[in-house]
C-alpha cells in the first residue's frame, strides 16, 4: 500500500525550488524496453512486469512525457516547470507513475512465489488517499511467511526501494547525459515520499489509516490490502520472522486474518527501530544533483586529464535491516564509471559490499559496433537474510549488458546476469539467480 498523506507538503516545497531552477534543453531521450525477463516472465506463465521491467517503463514513462511539456513549454520555462510538478503529483495515480511502480515492485516479490495480485492503480481512483494492492488470499501470504520469511519482509519494503531505484536511474541520465527537462520535482518526490511514509507509520496517524481500512474494507477478502502500511509491517515481520502469520488475529469482520499492522500492535523495540530508519531515511538527501549540482570536476589521478564526479547517499530498508549506500559517479570522455559502497547493518552487526559498473563502453568485435556494460557486485550479508545474527555469507553478482544498434534510432540488447544468496536493490531474488533480459532501446527526439 502506498500513503500520500504528506505529498502536499513535499509540493509546496518543490514549488519553491521550481521557480528558481534551470534545466536544459538536449536534443533527445532514450527509452529502454526489456520485453522478456527470464526466469521471472516464466516463472508462472508469462509473469509481467519483473522489477526491471516496471523500472525502464516508468522511466521513460517520466521522460517522455517530461520532454513533450518541456517542447510545448520552450519559451516559458516557469511554466514548464509548473506543469512538470502537476503532471508529476497527478502521475501518482496513473498507470506507469512512480505509485504504480511503488505496486509493482510489491507485485514481482509476490509473483516470484507465485502469488497472484491486483495493483488497484488501474482502477483510477484519482486523488485517493490510498492506493492497495490486492486479491490476495490469505493462504498465499502464510505460506510465505512461514516457507521464505526473508522475502517477506522485502515485500514490505520493495515499493519504497523502487522509487529509490527511479531516483537512481534518473540521476545517472543526468550525471552521464546532462538535464533534458525539469527532473528535479519528481526526485524530490521520491525522497520525501519514503521519508513522510516512514513518519507516518511511526506516528498515531498510522493507527487511525489502519482503523479507518478495517472499518471500510468488510468482509470480502479479495477487496483487502496485502499488507496496510508498508513500514508497519516491514519492522514487525522483521522483528518476528519465526511468528506464524495467523498470529495477527482475526480481521474485525471475522472473516479472515488481520493483515494490518497498527504502530500501537509494534513493541518498544520496534518503535525505536522505526523511528531510526525515519531518521536514517534523510541521509538519501544528501545528494548534489537534488540541489541542481550534477558535476564536480577534478583531476584523474592516473592520467591528469580532467574529469567529472559526483557522489549520493541512498537508504534503502532491506530483508535483513537497512542499508546505506555511497554512490560515486565519475566520467571522462567515453569513459563512465559508477562505484558503490554498501553498508549493510542488522540487529547485531555491519556487513560491508562494493559495487562497480562501467556503462555503456563502445567497443568493436568481429566488425561489429556495440556498447557494454560490465558490473560487478561483492558483499558480506547476515547469513539466510536473517536479522539478529552475527554471521555473515559472502556473496555476488555479475552481470553484462551487449547493446548493438540497428540504426541511428534503435538498438537491441541482451543482458545476462548471475547471482549468489543475497539481497541486491532492483533484483527480486533473494537466492542464487541467473537471468537473461532482451530488449530495444529507443533513441527519440
Amino acid at each position: 500500500m502506498l500513503s500520500k498523506l504528506h505529498f502536499t507538503l513535499a509540493m509546496l516545497i518543490l514549488c519553491g525550488l521550481g521557480v528558481n531552477q534551470q534545466a536544459d534543453a538536449a536534443p533527445g531521450i532514450t527509452v529502454e524496453l526489456p520485453f522478456l525477463d527470464y526466469p521471472f516472465n516464466g516463472s508462472n506463465g508469462y509473469t509481467f512486469p519483473s522489477m526491471q521491467q516496471s523500472l525502464k517503463l516508468s522511466k521513460g514513462f517520466y521522460d517522455l512525457t517530461h520532454q513533450r511539456i518541456a517542447g510545448y513549454f520552450a519559451e516559458k520555462p516557469k511554466t514548464e516547470r509548473l506543469a512538470t510538478i502537476g503532471f508529476d503529483v497527478l502521475s501518482l495515480w496513473l498507470p506507469l507513475g512512480s505509485a504504480w511502480l511503488h505496486e509493482e515492485w510489491h507485485r514481482a516479490v509476490m509473483s516470484n512465489r507465485r502469488i497472484h495480485s491486483y495493483d488497484e492503480i488501474y482502477d483510477f481512483n484519482l486523488f485517493a488517499e490510498t492506493v492497495s494492492v490486492s486479491h490476495v488470499s490469505d493462504d498465499d501470504l502464510i505460506r510465505l511467511k512461514q516457507l521464505y520469511p526473508a522475502d517477506m519482509v522485502r515485500l514490505h519494503a520493495a515499493g519504497m526501494e523502487a522509487q529509490n531505484e527511479l531516483n537512481v536511474a534518473l540521476e545517472q541520465d543526468i550525471f552521464f547525459q546532462g538535464r533534458r527537462s525539469f527532473v528535479d520535482a519528481l526526485l524530490w518526490l521520491n525522497n520525501l515520499n519514503n521519508s513522510s511514509y516512514l513518519y507516518t507509520c511511526a506516528s498515531n496517524d498510522a493507527n487511525r489509516i489502519t482503523q479507518d481500512l478495517l472499518d471500510s474494507e468488510g468482509s470480502n477478502i479479495p477487496d483487502r490490502d496485502f499488507t496496510g502500511l508498508d513500514c508497519n509491517a516491514w519492522v514487525y515481520d522483521l522483528f518476528r520472522p519465526n511468528e506464524p502469520y495467523s498470529a495477527r488475529g482475526i480481521h474485525p469482520s471475522g472473516n479472515g486474518i488481520k493483515r494490518y499492522i497498527k504502530y500501537d500492535d509494534l513493541s518498544d523495540a520496534e518503535k525505536d527501530y522505526l523511528h531510526n530508519q525515519l531518521a536514517l531515511s534523510f541521509l538519501s538527501l544528501v545528494n548534489p544533483i537534488l540541489y541542481h549540482r550534477d558535476h564536480f570536476t577534478a583531476t584523474n589521478p592516473l592520467n591528469g586529464r580532467a574529469m567529472s564526479w559526483n557522489f549520493a547517499l541512498r537508504h534503502y530498508l532491506t530483508s535483513f535491516g537497512y542499508s546505506i549506500d555511497i554512490d560515486l559517479l565519475a566520467q571522462q570522455a567515453q569513459h563512465r564509471l559508477i562505484f558503490t559502497v554498501h553498508n549493510y547493518v542488522n540487529h547485531d552487526r555491519y556487513f560491508p559490499g562494493v559495487s562497480l559498473a562501467f556503462l555503456q563502453h563502445p567497443v568493436t568485435a568481429w566488425g561489429i559496433k556495440m556498447s557494454v556494460t560490465p558490473r560487478l557486485d561483492l558483499w558480506l550479508q547476515p547469513e539466510q537474510q536473517q536479522f539478529e545474527t552475527s554471521k555473515g555469507k559472502p556473496g555476488g553478482l555479475v552481470s553484462l549488458k551487449l547493446a548493438r544498434p540497428f540504426n541511428k534510432r534503435l538498438d537491441s540488447f541482451i543482458e545476462l546476469e548471475a547471482k549468489t544468496d543475497g539481497w541486491v536493490a532492483g533484483n527480486v531474488y533473494l537466492d542464487d539467480n541467473v537471468s537473461v533480459r532482451l530488449g530495444l532501446i529507443a533513441h527519440l527526439r
